[in-house]
């Protein structure tokens, strides 16, 4: 039995994904010591989690929270959903006293960070493709976690109608987007225009020069003609 335990491994949300839904994760400790966790996530936006940061007591089991926030519509079929959270307990042998977890978490991790015990937990629609294979538990934190997992029902979303952004889709949007390939530096007209006003100032040039030769030609045979009158 492990000291720290921490389940499921996949959280796994059913339609429809247009209202709120709540799945749960659950730690227990099963040491000898108090223990602290505290939960991340690679999409902040899309979850609420309560509580995302606690004690947990010897023998004592917590229920966290992991709620899904309705989507403005609901996702393709085949829309792979890779959100993952990532719950890290870290030992906690002193009295914390009247202080947060969230407080005292970086003092913790400092002192005890090699003792960390991290679970990887994974996302699946039950209407969309499943990630395959979840990870074990391990030791450590993983990058690319956001903290910001304790936040207010206030139903906020990114992506567009309210779709999930995936990792593709936010590399589209860095895509150039159509009608700007013409455009000049800072907002400037088309290199094409200012070919155009060139090529109209330059007939505009010669039709003025063969004004001026017909000009001085009628003037010059005038004078011709009446020096040989």
């Amino acid at each position: 039995m492990a000291l720290i335990d921490i389940s499921p491994d996949v959280l796994e949300y059913k339609p429809p994904f247009t209202t709120q839904s709540t799945e749960y994760a659950t730690i227990t400790n099963n040491s000898a010591q108090p223990v602290v966790f505290k939960v991340k996530t690679t999409a902040p936006k899309f979850y609420c989690v309560r509580p995302n940061a606690a004690l947990v007591q010897p023998g004592e089991t917590v229920q966290v929270q992991v709620i899904l926030l309705g989507l403005g519509k609901e996702p393709s079929p085949d829309f792979k959903c890779r959100d993952k959270f990532l719950v890290i307990t870290l030992p906690a042998p002193y009295d914390l006293g009247d202080r947060q977890v969230a407080d005292v978490w970086h003092e913790l991790e400092a002192e005890f960070k090699h003792q960390a015990v991290s679970k990887k937990i994974k996302v699946r629609y039950a209407s969309g493709g499943a990630i395959a294979g979840a990870t074990s538990t391990d030791v450590g934190a993983a990058g690319g976690y956001n903290d910001e997992t304790d936040r207010g029902y206030d139903g906020s979303f990114a992506g567009e109608n309210g779709v999930p952004k995936t990792a593709e889709s936010q590399e589209s949007e860095f895509l150039e987007k159509p009608g700007t390939e013409s455009a000049g530096v800072d907002g400037a007209e088309p290199a094409v225009g200012t070919k155009q006003s060139e090529n109209s100032s330059s007939t505009s040039s010669e039709g003025s020069l063969n004004s001026t030769a017909l000009v001085l030609i009628a003037l010059v045979a005038l004078v011709l003609g009446w020096l040989y009158y």
